[in-house]
């Protein structure tokens, strides 16, 4: 099969499912944003969404074999790095309208499998090791918002329908007065508080900058103006100026992007390799629940996700103005990587296959 047969059903695969039933009953919320409070309300889900990215970005990561396929490797870690700046933002734009970020809750934090967070419920998010079926979802994930799409802030198809439904409602009540972006000015994560990755930290002090950070998500996920790079970047042939969209699209079709590519070209570039045969056998959303207390699997499992609740405890602080928490997050996000590595060394007991990171939060993950 050649490249362009294989680019043709790689976008096809990964096109919205319409009419699709929806995987589980979503929250009820206007369509429009109508006011302050829904406005806060759907930055909440926005720190949701962005969040329930990183899990199975993080697995892909980590069933990639240590010291094989690095520039696969460095492609997923970048775009998993930039899905924590996106979180940052949504915070930001949060907390200068006077909300409080929540992520180490359960009803929160996201269970796999999962759909996003108020959208049309058309895909599922597993957890599973990096394949062309977790990339074929990683690009629905980012999929691009086609030209002339409504926004809609429940059951949105795309991110971008979603913040664009976010960026109309912050313009709107805005103008008319009825939100200010003066609150909490002491919890605006800046750069040298935390990211130091690609992509830039906006602090949130009025509408414009908050509609900076909305388009620096939509930018890095779908690529600017229909074009396959974020606003402001070339390709240079390391791939991080790609948005989220194309850097996995090039993993799934093993070529890079090259100057004068578009969407509709696909990546005519030099040859990606790609060896499938170095990512670890896990078996899809795993769950400690599988293994009694006194098993040795339960142990790493539950090991794994006291180190995912801490990290979230950690982030919840740090965005609500514990900056040092922030940099505490740092060690514990390393360690969960580790730990997820680890895991998939153990047998899971189903012919074959390796445990790996579940997410799971303890049942005491509830806030007072």
């Amino acid at each position: 099969m050649n490249l362009t047969h294989k680019f043709s059903e790689l976008v096809r695969a990964i096109k919205p499912l319409h009419g699709a039933k929806r995987a589980a009953v979503q929250r009820k919320r206007p369509h429009e944003i109508p006011d302050a409070k829904s406005l806060r309300d759907h930055l909440q889900v926005a720190l949701e969404l962005e969040l329930s990215t990183i899990p199975p970005y993080l697995t892909a990561l980590a069933s990639i074999e240590e010291g094989t396929n690095l520039e696969v490797a460095g492609l997923v870690r970048s775009v998993m790095m930039e899905e924590m700046l996106h979180m940052i933002l949504a915070a930001n734009i949060l907390n200068a309208i006077g909300g409080d970020p929540v992520l180490a809750m359960k009803g929160v934090a996201p269970e796999y499998p999962a759909i996003l967070p108020d959208s049309d419920g058309s895909f599922q998010v597993s957890i599973q090791p990096l394949s062309i079926a977790a990339l074929q979802t990683f690009m629905r994930i980012e999929l691009p918002t086609p030209k002339d799409t409504h926004a809609k802030a429940d059951g949105y198809g795309t991110i971008g329908q979603f913040y664009a439904a976010i960026m109309e409602a912050i313009v709107r009540l805005a103008k008319k007065g009825e939100i200010r972006f003066d609150h909490h000015p002491e919890r605006q994560v800046a750069p040298s508080d935390y990211y130091n990755g690609h992509g830039k930290v906006v602090l949130v002090n009025s509408w414009g900058s908050a509609i900076a950070a909305c388009k620096e998500i939509i930018h890095q996920g779908e690529g600017n103006d229909h074009g396959i790079s974020e606003k402001g970047q070339v390709i240079d042939g390391i791939g991080f100026e790609l948005a989220h969209y194309y850097r996995f699209m090039e993993i799934s079709l093993g070529r890079r992007f090259q100057q004068g590519d578009t969407p509709a070209s696909g990546p005519t570039g030099a040859v990606l390799p790609v060896d499938w045969t170095r990512m670890k056998n896990m078996i899809s959303n795993p769950k400690s629940g599988w293994y009694t207390a006194d098993d040795p699997r339960r142990k790493v499992m539950d090991e794994c996700n006291e180190t995912w609740w801490k990290l979230l405890q950690e982030l919840e602080k740090g965005l609500n103005g514990k900056k040092e928490s922030l940099q505490r997050s740092v060690p514990y996000m390393l360690l969960l990587k580790q730990r997820a590595s680890a895991l998939m060394n153990v047998p899971s007991g189903v012919a074959g296959t390796v445990l790996g990171p579940s997410f799971e939060l303890p049942d005491s993950a509830l806030h007072q």
